[in-house]
């Protein structure tokens, strides 16, 4: 997670309260942003997308989950298109290059990225970088955000 800025943070606890931090987050968001995930497994990466998801508008007949064996699930009907790729079986940047990422950026979809951590040499230096981090009680995180652009949770 490189960025200028310092990173912001919080404790969420449960699913809720991660879809609530994610309809925040999704306040700020624009077309063409990325927002790169990152979390070991099982720390939420999944559920802070779908709260993004939901949040931006997308009907909730879309289901949405993790991509993680097709590399890339496409959210549209909402304010914003979201291109949700999953770094995690991805050999490198040229991989996530190869799955469209410049195309849908151009396109207008925010894309998000989990094991955005895996890419970096992909992605602009404006994106916006959200940590997950599993507390010993395993219903609780702590969440960290940072982009070297003008970000703020709404």
């Amino acid at each position: 997670m490189s960025t200028a800025s310092e990173p912001n943070s919080e404790r969420v606890r449960g699913v809720g309260a991660m879809h609530e931090l994610a309809s925040r987050v999704a306040a700020g968001l624009e077309p063409g942003m990325v927002v790169g995930l990152v979390g070991e497994l099982g720390a939420g990466k999944t559920e802070l997308t779908r709260g993004l998801v939901r949040a931006l508008g997308v009907p909730a007949d879309q289901s949405v989950c993790s991509p993680s064996y097709l590399l890339l699930n496409l959210y549209e009907g909402g304010r914003i298109p979201v291109a949700h790729f999953d770094a995690y079986f991805m050999a490198g940047p040229d991989d996530l290059e190869r799955a469209g990422f410049a195309d849908l950026r151009r396109s207008g979809y925010l894309v998000v990225i989990e094991w955005a951590d895996r890419v970096t040499q992909a992605v602009p230096e404006e994106t916006l970088w959200i940590q997950i981090e599993l507390e010993e009680d395993q219903d609780e995180r702590r969440v960290q955000w940072k982009s070297s652009a003008e970000f703020s949770l709404g």
